[in-house]
């Protein structure tokens, strides 16, 4: 049986802030010591994870955004009304206490992927894949308030078009919060047609940002990093976007997936908690990080 909710009466504290929906409890299994996942773009050294505990379906999602409004393909879907034939996707999320990192990989089939916006900041426009954190477990409506985010989002439109392939929200063009920095690293790979009937799968790890200034001129010594602890709650959001027009000189979102149903844009309002380490995993040989480039990484650096 697919599960990803924490079943009731484990003993956690009670959630005081407000998360949607708010009888959905997500798991981020713990990563050992040996078994840190390396981003390289494919989900291997996540295969010891049962995915019957720990996947999150398309089937459970939500419509949300653009997909939804009036006169558009999902206007009247409900929970779980997603055609497999045109998309399904499978979300896994983690967590390293050594590392202090939060870990996600999604896996991605599409019948038509479309990377193909003549604009190339208009991310949403093509196949995309959003997400948000917010490690301190704050309201969605008290994050990013005032002067101080806390509320972090970070986007993606794979491949690069026109060399632009990541959008980071709310601190626009901070040369120090990119992919391959500390903060931020996603890398991708593919099976099937690059721009046709493909499964992607996108792999990312986030160091967690408690605080930082709400300024495009924010410096790095501003930063504040939260403290991942075993058994914390804390929010993140998701998106999964499908555009099957080619033309990209529109708006032609068909269909846009969270676990929320107010997960638009990849806000992060959804709970996770942070596992313990589960000791039915058998985890095997350990991940060795190598020196050299990865495919996934020599795919993000093209122009």
């Amino acid at each position: 049986m697919r599960k990803l909710f924490l079943v009731l009466g484990i003993g956690i504290a009670s959630i005081a802030q407000a998360h949607d929906p708010p009888d959905l409890l997500l798991l981020a299994v713990q990563f050992p010591d040996t078994n840190v996942p390396v981003i390289d773009g494919f989900d291997d050294d996540w295969s010891a994870i049962p995915v019957d505990q720990y996947g999150i379906f398309a089937e459970t999602t939500y419509p949300v955004g653009a997909s939804t409004r009036e006169g558009r393909a999902l206007e009247f879907a409900s929970q779980g009304e997603i055609d497999p034939s045109d998309m399904n996707f499978r979300h896994l999320i983690g967590w390293s206490d050594s590392q202090n990192m939060f870990y996600v990989t999604t896996s991605v089939y599409d019948n038509l992927h479309v990377t193909n916006r003549q604009d190339p900041g208009r991310f949403y426009w093509d196949d995309s894949y959003e997400m948000g954190l917010n490690a301190d477990h704050t309201n969605i409506d008290d994050q990013n308030s005032g002067d101080i985010a806390n509320g972090f989002y970070y986007k993606y439109a794979l491949p690069p078009k026109d060399g632009a392939f990541e959008f980071f929200r709310p601190n626009l063009n901070l040369p120090w919060l990119v992919n391959g920095t500390r903060y931020v690293e996603i890398a991708w790979s593919f099976t099937g047609e690059e721009f046709g009937e493909s499964t992607y799968i996108y792999e990312i790890r986030i160091l967690p940002i408690a605080q930082m200034p709400l300024s495009e001129e924010a410096t790095e010594d501003q930063v504040v990093v939260w403290d991942f602890e075993e058994g914390q709650i804390i929010h993140w959001g998701n998106m999964v976007t499908d555009v099957d027009v080619l033309t990209g000189d529109d708006d032609y979102r068909h269909g846009q997936w969270s676990t929320s149903p107010g997960g638009t844009a990849g806000r992060p309002v959804s709970d996770v908690f942070l596992s313990p380490i589960d000791p039915g995993i058998e985890w095997g040989e350990p991940t060795t990080a190598v020196e050299a480039e990865s495919w996934g990484r020599i795919k993000a650096q093209y122009q």
